[in-house]
């Protein structure tokens, strides 16, 4: 059980290198190339970002309500077709084709997260492996990380379709592994005294996810857009604009460790006072490039964003999965929290879009995500006051 479930992290990390640090989040550091071809600019990137995360909103709805063969076969067919329209990208300069590329991205990233959540936290729950579920999410930051770095070295005005087209091609060496390697998890029937106590505390999880559910999909919306539009904020300061890209190295190496990091902060002070702490630091990050363009101020600020917006989602999709168990996996939470995460991220972009207009100034934006991640922190708050009793807390 326990090579099982390290075979089945391993590979679930390549698949969420590829399909987020590549195939959803590589946009943002090519972006400002991208901008120099045709009639793009900061309304129509954000509108084609927007399209991205509907197409990851309907991947995610997938999961919930059709399974093709299995978990893993499916996720093995959403990762060929997510490679294949990273590679693609770099064949064309149409925005309306491009739409289409991103949406279809979207959605076998989705489904992708989604379903390599469940199969991957399912196989270390088997192999009694939970603590270390934080490094699957790791991978994003890895690949944010290393990804960008190439991104810096080679990318120019006249090369970001090559860029495309190499991490494509790196992309699909990558899950061909996961083709290969990664199988199905064995069933497991749960214990009865599970199942009762599952019954008895059930009509409890609708009150807790309500405001739950209002948390993540404010974290969506907030982090979305700093992770839409950094590098051309960056790019937008005279003095930095070389250095754009390396901005989001920072973010990657912020999110490396920040999966294990928020894990053990939740396991050593419980993950009500965890994701406090993370919105607290992620607003911190996103509002500090309003007051201040000096290099340690956006350093910073691109550090803690990468140290939160990952280890957020840690321990929402941890939750989540502690939920499923508790509901006897009658309700898929990893699934549900993803779809109302994905929502308010597709939301955002566009707006943010609008707010920044032609005037090339960021800050409106920053400051609504910020106020929409406050939102989320007090929402945040409220699900894990919704029961009276500590032990009931406890139980979430």
């Amino acid at each position: 059980m326990a090579k099982h479930a390290y075979r089945q992290l391993v590979l679930g990390m390549i698949a969420l290198f590829i399909v987020m640090a590549i195939g959803r989040f590589a946009y943002t550091p090519i972006l400002p190339f991208m901008k120099h071809v045709g009639m793009m600019n900061d309304q129509n990137a954000g509108f084609l970002a927007t399209l991205n995360y509907l197409g990851y909103l309907i991947g995610a709805i997938i999961p919930l309500g059709f399974i093709y063969k299995s978990k893993v076969i499916d996720l093995k067919v959403y990762l060929i077709i997510n490679i294949l329209t990273t590679i693609l990208m770099g064949f064309t300069e149409q925005y309306i084709v491009w739409a289409v590329y991103r949406i279809i991205s979207g959605i076998t990233s989705g489904a992708v997260f989604v379903l390599a959540s469940n199969v991957v936290l399912e196989a270390l729950k088997q192999g009694r492996r939970e603590r270390i579920s934080g490094l699957l999410y790791s991978a994003v930051g890895i690949g944010i990380f290393s990804s960008s770095i190439f991104i810096y070295f080679f990318t120019t005005d006249v090369r970001w379709q090559a860029t495309w087209i190499i991490l494509g091609i790196c992309s699909l060496i990558g899950g061909l592994l996961v083709v290969i390697g990664m199988t199905e998890n064995q069933s497991v029937k749960q214990d009865n005294g599970v199942h009762e106590h599952t019954q008895q505390q059930g009509q409890r999880f609708p009150k807790f996810m309500r405001f739950f559910s209002i948390a993540y999909f404010c974290e969506g919306a907030g982090y979305i857009i700093t992770g839409t539009f950094l590098v051309a904020i960056v790019k937008s300061i005279p003095a930095l604009a070389d250095y754009a890209a390396l901005s989001w190295m920072f973010v990657g190496l912020g999110a490396i460790p920040s999966t294990v990091i928020w894990s053990m902060i939740a396991e050593k002070i419980g993950y009500d006072k965890a994701i406090y702490g993370g919105f607290i630091l992620q607003i911190i990050g996103i509002s500090m490039p309003v007051f201040s363009h000096n290099t340690i101020s956006l350093i910073i600020s691109s550090l803690l964003f990468g140290a939160t917006f990952l280890g957020l989602t840690t321990l929402f999709m941890s939750k989540g999965q502690q939920l499923m168990y508790k509901a006897n996996g009658k309700a898929n939470y990893v699934a549900t929290l993803t779809v109302i995460y994905s929502v308010g991220q597709m939301i955002a972009p566009s707006i943010s879009g609008w707010l920044i207009g032609d005037s090339g100034n960021y800050n409106a934006a920053l400051i609504f995500a910020t106020i929409i991640l406050i939102v989320g922190l007090i929402s945040a708050i409220v699900s894990f006051k919704v029961t009276e009793r500590k032990d009931d807390v406890n139980e979430y």
